[in-house]
């Protein structure tokens, strides 16, 4: 049985510029929601975006 792919970009596939952690691109951050993002990620939090809004 083969399975269907996910729908998840996996990171091999994710865009250069992505944030693991929110919808936007890394270069759309200031430095302090890069921080956030960035913590967010690597203390696997449930918590939201922190970046400015456009």
């Amino acid at each position: 049985m083969v399975s269907a792919p996910s729908a998840t970009p996996t990171d091999e596939h994710a865009p250069a510029d992505a944030c693991g952690n929110c919808p936007h691109p890394l270069s759309a951050h200031d430095t302090i929601s890069l921080r956030f993002c960035r913590a967010t990620q690597a203390g696997d939090l449930p918590r939201g975006c922190a970046c400015p809004s456009s």
